[in-house]
């Protein structure tokens, strides 16, 4: 199956009774709905994947100086994908981010759209594609390795 992501940052100002009202219920570009959109496709067929809410998140790599670090992240819904090579992929986002999620399946193509909508009043990170951390969960130590660059 092939698994694709949609994470979107919905604009907490758009109205829809102004979009009904002037523009038949569409948005306008003084009135948007969503301010971007990041669509990750998992590069190979995924066998499986699992949905897992309220779990920690292990954010780990390396520092500029090459030593490694791992920090886990509170209260994070994390998509756990294994492909069909056997390779093993996570994907986060920090619960309060979180508006609301969506599951379409397409069966005819053998694909699987998840969305996360996400809120654009919180202020986040996000150190990898498919990782978005609420700032006050992310690790001070890897935002002042990120400033010294």
């Amino acid at each position: 199956m092939n698994l694709h992501l949609h994470f979107i940052l919905v604009n907490s100002e758009y109205n829809q009774g102004i979009a009904d009202d002037l523009n038949e219920g569409q948005e306008t570009e003084d009135n948007i709905k969503h301010l971007w959109e990041d669509e990750l496709k998992v590069t190979e067929p995924v066998k499986e994947f699992k949905i897992k809410n309220n779990s920690a998140y292990i954010l780990a790599g390396y520092f500029p100086d090459d030593k490694e670090f791992s920090f886990e992240i509170p209260d994070t819904t994390i998509v756990d994908c294994t492909t069909e090579s056997g390779k093993n992929m996570q994907f986060a986002v920090s619960k309060k981010l979180l508006k609301r999620t969506e599951k379409i399946v397409d069966e005819k193509n053998d694909e699987t759209h998840l969305y996360f909508y996400l809120r654009d009043a919180l202020p986040m990170e996000t150190p990898m594609d498919g990782v978005y951390i609420i700032r006050q969960d992310f690790p001070k130590e890897l935002k002042n390795s990120a400033e010294s660059e």
